[in-house]
Formats: structure tokens, C-alpha cells, sequence
């Protein structure tokens, strides 16, 4: 073969063997990359398994307790624990150097497990000896003992049972715990103030919603690792951020009380069939709440329901009438036949004439009327100098601050284009106006309070492990209503109420005196005023010393015929206000009985007169004698003695305790035209004592 043919020949096999060492390099170097791909690949697979099995568990926070003011709780959260085994810690020859002995030992514990957590009829202590053996074998490193929840005590008695007692290091004792759940002690008391959690997390309502931010406490976080049976187990040696409880939450709730006015709330819902009723009860001189109820457990009407408050809010039209001078006790209204138009609208007193009565009479006896009239007549030109009474008296924003969910008052005011000429008079006795039954109950305590009007409020402390870090005290919203001497005049209206006027019935016979005010409201259905009613009855006592007002509301009550606030609402009211009265250690303690020492003697009386009374008794006095007028007495262990009556120049006396025949001389005396009613001994008078005398000044005497 020529030399040319040959070198043809080899560089043709030359590159062959190149062709096939380059393909045998490609194939080793894609090897190595897959094998590098792949190596990788494991790499991240396993980092995504380990991210799947180690993350922050969050632990939640133990939620405070509710209690009441005297340390009584009434809601809890209870911890709730599930516990399960680690069974590659536990040293199976921990008890006597023989496996033997660790069977013995767990089926000593499977028997208690048994006892503890099966029905009688469905025992199976092999179930768990087994689960533990089956664990061992597998190396499980987590598996429950039983799926039960334990609560503290319970979990406390496990803890030392057999394997359990070694704890976690060496008995691979393992415990889970659950969100709290909570717990009312005293079931359904208060429940609606107290409020409600949704699945034991959400609070929706009344103090748990309101001060969840601090009942709730902070939670913290673990980091832990997912074990089989989908449970975990905290990772060691790690930072965790532990939970920061919540703070507990004084109230100012007095259990018994808040059973009292319940049940007696209950019991005049029911009676009267009515769709629910609502009860204020708060301590006069610091608007503390003392109880507040709803029946049926609904929304918490108290705070939460804007009504129309009717006759109840005629006390507001006394104050402004008589802090503006525009009327006294004693002045006379012409309440004609019960009926007065204004424009279109016709006001009546539910066909019941009363003519021209007084304006105790007037207030006594709620006559729509005789209120609206003599409103219409004051304010008719200025309206709003009867509106800056509203909001003078707090009806012109919310008057809680804890508890959320107050409405704000609402009503129509002069410069609305709804405002007309019957609004004024409308809501004189109660209409054209929405208020809370709390707004209310505060208005009243704080005519009960000498006219300082105080905010209510629920909520004493806040408390962190015994530790008080915030604190409520009274809180003033109008340091004066009114005049003092305006106070003094509303007290006798209001028991008048009880006395004589549309209370009388409910409230006859009682161990002490009441003041408060009926309402009988009619409710707008589409639009229109329709035959349904709100009873209501506002009000304080005892009368003259008050210690506690009450504000109790009924819708619609349906049974018996009753829907006037006088028939279904004081009834309710004097239920609560005896209970109440015997519980208070202040003042239901009854009167120390002492012997009589002195001869009984009169406050004010004709000095000539008495003093032969007592000669003619033997009973000394001192000297003086002939003298034609009238004198203040004081008794001591032998003697009457008399002195010069302190009286005002111009001013009307004060004749309460003094004999008809001897008030009617006296008052005639300084030119007053004196009317009696009744026999015995002068209770009250229309006109008070202080009131300034003028030409053609009368006064009636109300003997008894």
C-alpha cells in the first residue's frame, strides 16, 4: 500500500479514536454532574424534612380571671392536659436490673390507666401495656396514653403513677397542654356582663371583650419538633420566649346581690310574659355597679339598648322647671280634662281627668298633660335652654366608660328640620328622646347623690399575681346638677310617686321609704306608636338617706292585664330593694331599743299652750310662761326646757312633727293662706321650708 493510502488510513483511525474518547468524556463528565445534582438535590430534601420537623409552636398565655369585689371568682380559665411517652429515653432496667421487672411495672401502670380513663364495661389494660411495647419496638419517639384530657388536679395525680413518676429525663414522661378553657364557677350569674369567648379565644362581648387585651395576657413561643402521632417535643438548649399571663380583672359585682336582682327580674318577666326585662343596681355615693342583669340572657339591654325612657323622664322636666324658677310644689297647673292638642298631635292622661292640681299632684299622678304644658309654656320661645339641661345631666354622650357597646342618647334638637311644635312638648314626658337604661340609672343616682352626677363603673382593679397595676375610683361627671335646693324639692316628688301617686300600690307597707319615678312608654313599631309598652320605674333608697339606686326596664308585657310602670316595674323594684336593704349591714340593722327617759316632746309648739299641758302633766320646765308664740323645745332627765324658735324673716317654717291646730296658728300668723289635708300630725308641706314668702302665699299641710 503506498505511503500516501497509509497516512489516509491512520489519521482516519486517529479520528475515530478521538470521536470516541470525546463521547466517553461527555458520558463521564454528565455522570459526575448528575451524581452532583443528585447529591445536591438530597441535601435540600433533607434541609425541607428537617424544616418540616423543627418550627415555633406558640404557647398561649393563661387567660386572668374575673372576679367579684369581694375576691369571689367568677371566670376562670382551667389548663387542660394531654399527656403521652418518649420511649427511647426510658431505661427499661431501671428497677431492679431486669426487663422482667419493667413489664410488671408498666402493666401496673396500664392497669391505673385503665381504671382511670376506660367505661367499667370497656376495660382493656392489655390496649396500653401493648401501645407502650409496640413503641419500644418501633422506637417511637412519641406516643399518647390516652387521647383524654386531664385537667390540673388530674394531671398532678399522674404524675405519680409508676415510669410517670421518673419525669422526662428517664421515664420519657411527656405532657401537652391545651389552650385554657374557660370556666364560669357561678354558671349563669352575670354571665351577660361577664361576657363570652368564642372556642375559648375570641371574647365577643361585655368584660371578656372589653378588657381582653388585658385578660388575655401575651403569648410566647417554643421551638419544637414533630414526633410521630402528630404530636412535638420541645427542642433543648434553645432561647424559648416564655407566655406572659394575663391580668386578672376586679369588679365592683356583689354575688349576692347580682343573685337578688335575677331572680326578682326573672320572676317579673315571667309573671307578666313579657320579651325581656333589664336592672340596674349601683351604690349612690360612688356609682359603683353592683349588679346588672338581663333576662332572657340576651344582649346586654342595660348598656347597650337605646329606648325611649317615657314618664321616668319627666323627673329630667321637674329639675329643669324648677332649677329655671318657672314653678314650685305648690303651684297650681290646669290640667283641664286630660287632653291638649299641639298642632296635630293630641296629648292625653289615659282618660283621666285630674283638673287643676298642684305640681307635686301633676308629677305624682304622670300627667302628660300637666308636665308638657307647663314646659311648652317655659321653653317654648327657648328650646334650647331646655336642651342645655340634657346635656348638663349627661344625656349628651355615653356615661360608662369600660364597658363597650353604650350608644350615644339620642334625640331631635331645635335646629333639626324634624323639629316642630309638638317635639318639646314629646319629649317633656319622655318621647322624641333614646337613651340606655344605664344613662338613665345615672341620672337618677345622681339626683339620690345630693346632684353630683358620677360615672358608672364596673371594673375595680386590675391585678397582676396579687399586684394591683391599675385602679378606678369615682369619677364626677357634673359636680352640680343643680341647686341643692332643687334636690331637696325633686326627693319630695318622687315620693310622692311613692305615696300617693302611681307607685302607691306597689310600695305599701314597706320598712323603709322609696323615691322614684314610673314610666309607661308606648314602643314605635314601622314607623307608629302601637298599644306595646316599656314599664319602667327609676329610683333610689331608703328615701332619705339613700344608699342604693335602681333602674329597672320591662318590654312588653303581655300576661295579666298590667303595662304601666307602677303595676310591672316598682313591683320588681321594691322585690330587689327589700332583699337588698336586709343583706346591707349599714343600714338593715335593726334600731337599739332604748328606754324612755324623757318626756316626749315637739320640735316647734305654742309656747303659752304647751306649757300648761306640762304643768297640768307635772312635768317641769323652765321659766317663762304667758307667752303668746311659738318655740323650739329640748328635753332632758327632769326638765322641758324652751327656746326661741331660729327661724328666717320671710321664709317659710319648717312645720313637719308639729300639731295641725299649731302649724295652722303659726303659718296663719305670718299671712299665709293654709289648706290641711288629713288629721294628726303635719308629715309634709307643700311648700319647703326656706321658701321665700310673698303676697298671696298658700301652703298645704298633709297631716297623718
Amino acid at each position: 500500500m503506498p505511503h500516501s493510502e497509509m497516512k489516509q488510513v491512520s489519521n482516519h483511525i486517529l479520528r475515530r479514536v478521538y470521536v470516541l474518547f470525546g463521547l466517553f468524556l461527555l458520558a463521564g463528565t454528565a455522570i459526575l454532574l448528575r451524581m452532583l445534582v443528585l447529591q445536591l438535590d438530597q441535601g435540600e430534601w433533607a434541609r425541607r424534612e428537617l424544616e418540616d420537623q423543627i418550627y415555633f409552636r406558640k404557647m398561649v398565655a393563661d387567660r386572668g380571671s374575673i372576679l367579684a369585689e369581694d375576691g369571689t371568682i367568677l371566670a376562670t380559665s382551667l389548663p387542660f392536659y394531654r399527656i403521652g411517652l418518649d420511649v427511647t429515653v426510658i431505661d427499661t432496667t431501671a428497677e431492679t436490673g431486669n426487663y422482667e421487672s419493667f413489664s410488671d411495672t408498666l402493666w401496673n401502670l396500664s392497669i391505673l390507666l385503665t381504671q382511670k380513663f376506660d367505661e367499667e364495661e370497656s376495660r382493656d389494660t392489655l390496649k396500653y401495656f401493648n401501645r407502650v411495647m409496640e413503641a419500644i419496638v418501633k422506637n417511637d419517639r412519641h406516643i399518647y396514653l390516652t387521647r383524654n384530657k386531664l385537667n390540673f388536679r388530674e394531671l398532678e395525680e399522674v404524675k405519680k403513677w409508676p415510669i410517670l413518676n421518673r419525669g422526662r429525663l428517664s421515664g420519657g414522661f411527656a405532657i401537652e397542654k391545651f389552650n385554657n378553657e374557660r370556666f364560669y364557677p357561678m354558671e349563669d350569674l352575670a354571665r351577660i356582663t361577664l361576657g363570652k369567648l368564642v372556642d375559648d379565644t375570641i371574647a365577643t362581648r361585655g368584660i371578656e371583650f372589653s378588657f381582653n387585651q388585658e385578660l388575655r395576657g401575651k403569648d410566647g413561643y417554643m421551638l419544637a419538633q414533630k414526633v410521630v402521632g402528630g404530636s412535638f417535643i420541645p427542642v433543648d438548649n434553645y432561647d424559648n420566649t416564655s407566655a406572659q399571663d394575663g391580668m386578672d380583672v376586679v369588679t365592683t359585682l356583689d354575688v349576692d346581690m347580682q343573685d337578688v336582682v335575677e331572680r326578682a327580674l326573672k320572676n317579673g318577666v315571667v309573671r307578666h310574659g313579657a320579651k325581656f326585662g333589664t336592672a340596674i343596681l349601683m351604690e349612690t355615693s360612688t356609682g359603683k355597679i353592683r349588679a346588672i342583669a338581663n333576662y332572657p340572657e340576651s344582649p346586654n339591654h342595660a348598656i347597650g339598648t337605646r329606648i325611649e325612657p317615657g314618664s321616668t323622664f319627666k323627673t329630667v322636666s321637674a329639675l329643669a322647671l324648677m332649677e329655671d324658677g318657672y314653678v314650685e310644689l305648690c303651684d297650681t297647673i290646669d290640667t283641664g280634662n286630660g287632653r291638649i292638642m299641639y298642632d296635630d298631635k293630641e296629648v292625653t292622661d289615659n282618660g283621666v281627668a285630674w283638673g287643676r292640681i298642684d305640681f307635686e299632684q301633676v308629677f305624682a299622678h304622670s300627667s302628660n298633660v300637666g308636665i308638657s304644658k307647663t314646659v311648652a309654656e317655659a321653653y317654648g320661645e327657648t328650646p334650647n335652654v331646655f336642651m342645655n339641661h340634657l346635656y348638663r345631666l349627661g344625656f349628651y354622650g355615653r356615661v360608662n366608660e369600660q364597658i363597650k357597646g353604650e350608644p350615644v342618647p339620642r334625640f331631635i334638637s331645635p335646629e333639626d328640620s324634624a323639629w316642630n311644635i309638638a317635639t318639646l312638648p314629646s319629649l317633656s314626658y319622655g318621647y322624641s328622646i333614646e337613651v340606655a337604661p344605664i344613662q338613665m340609672a345615672a341620672f337618677f343616682n345622681g339626683i339620690a347623690n345630693d346632684g353630683v352626677l358620677l360615672r358608672p363603673y364596673v371594673v375595680n382593679e386590675l391585678r397582676e399575681n396579687s399586684r394591683v397595676i391599675n385602679t378606678w375610683e369615682p369619677k364626677v361627671l357634673q359636680e352640680k346638677m343643680c341647686k341643692p335646693s332643687t334636690v331637696e324639692k325633686l326627693n319630695e316628688l318622687l315620693k310622692a310617686v311613692v305615696r300617693y301617686g302611681t307607685a302607691r300600690k306597689a310600695f305599701r307597707n314597706m320598712p323603709f321609704e322609696v323615691a322614684g319615678k314610673t314610666g309607661t312608654a308606648r314602643k314605635v313599631v314601622n314607623g307608629r306608636y302601637v298599644k306595646r309598652y316599656r314599664a319602667s320605674f327609676g329610683g333610689y333608697f331608703p328615701a332619705d338617706e339613700p344608699r342604693f339606686t335602681l333602674y329597672v326596664m320591662v318590654d312588653e308585657p303581655s300576661q295579666g292585664g298590667a303595662t304601666s310602670g307602677g303595676a310591672v316595674a316598682a313591683p320588681i323594684f321594691r322585690q330587689i330593694a327589700e332583699q337588698v336593704y336586709r343583706m346591707d349591714q349599714d343600714f338593715a340593722k335593726p334600731p337599739i331599743q332604748r328606754k324612755r327617759t324623757s318626756p316626749p316632746v315637739h320640735k316647734i309648739v305654742h309656747s303659752n299652750s304647751a306649757r300648761m299641758v306640762y304643768q297640768t302633766l307635772n312635768v317641769s320646765t323652765n321659766d317663762g310662761g304667758g307667752v303668746e308664740t311659738f318655740e323650739a323645745t329640748r328635753s332632758n332627765t327632769h326638765q322641758i326646757n324652751f327656746s326661741e324658735r331660729k327661724s328666717t324673716e320671710g321664709r317659710i317654717p319648717d312645720t313637719r312633727g308639729m300639731s295641725g291646730k299649731d302649724a295652722l296658728l303659726m303659718l296663719e300668723q305670718l299671712g299665709i293662706k293654709v289648706t290641711i289635708k288629713g288629721n294628726g300630725r303635719v308629715k309634709r308641706q307643700s311648700l319647703l321650708p326656706g321658701y321665700k314668702i310673698g303676697k298671696g302665699t298658700s301652703i298645704t299641710l298633709f297631716l297623718g
